[in-house]
């Protein structure tokens, strides 16, 4: 599960989102055309991982699986330190 970038063909990805719109979607993610950094201690972004019966921690759960990776979790590094 990607918590740090967003992903543009993921089920929560809509239409309208792009760089900087929500304003948590930060920086392009190198290499990767279809994903963007987040600032994945932003709330709203935080109700899409978890929380809620849409959240993709949700989803996984009742695909049954017990247990997840948490991808990108060093998000904060690659949008303030690294250029």
């Amino acid at each position: 599960m990607n918590i740090g970038s967003a992903e543009n063909y993921r089920y929560y990805w809509q239409d309208d989102w792009k760089l900087h719109n929500p304003n948590w979607i930060k920086k392009k993610y190198e290499g990767y055309d279809d994903e963007f950094w987040v600032e994945f201690w932003n709330e709203d972004w935080q109700k899409i991982i978890f929380g809620n019966n849409d959240s993709y921690t949700k989803k996984i759960i009742d695909a049954g699986f017990d247990g997840a990776y948490l991808d990108n979790v060093e998000a904060y590094y690659f949008l303030y330190y690294k250029d």
